[in-house]
């Protein structure tokens, strides 16, 4: 997650070809802590979970002012397949996840089905979630972490 950039997390999906349209991916990003600053949601694709948490991987991201409790992001006509979701509160709104010394974030942050990984950021597996073919909705939560509580 180290680098996170809200300029860079923003990314076009492409695809060589139309893919057909499946459905969206609601995620509810819970525990925000205060109204400082933005929250952040960048969506990763299965193609490219191999750079998931990352920003150079998202294909598409949005941003919220934020406030405190949840905040509901809906990321809208997604072919089926795997996507994965790495959120995070920029609370000085630098458009970064700050870390300390030792890497460790000094800002919230959390992933899709509230996946946590051991010394580091989960993997794409861990935090992926199916859209299915169709017109359909899936959904799944994002509880924000914060070092310092």
């Amino acid at each position: 997650m180290r680098g996170i950039r809200l300029i860079a997390a923003i990314a076009v999906f492409g695809a060589t070809a139309a893919p057909a349209l499946a459905g969206d991916l609601e995620i509810v990003v819970e525990a925000i802590r205060n109204d400082a600053g933005k929250v952040l949601a960048a969506l990763h694709a299965g193609a490219g979970a191999g750079t998931f948490p990352d920003a150079e991987g998202a294909v598409a991201a949005q941003w919220a002012t934020a406030a405190p409790g949840d905040h509901r992001f809906v990321f809208t006509d997604l072919p089926a397949g795997e996507f994965a979701v790495a959120v995070f509160h920029d609370e000085n709104d630098n458009g970064e996840l700050d870390s300390n010394f030792l890497g460790i974030p000094t800002e919230g942050y959390g992933f899709s089905r509230n996946a946590t990984g051991t010394f580091g950021p989960p993997g794409f597996s861990h935090a992926a979630v199916e859209v299915p073919t169709g017109d359909a909705t899936a959904r799944t939560a994002a509880k924000l972490i914060y070092q310092d509580d």
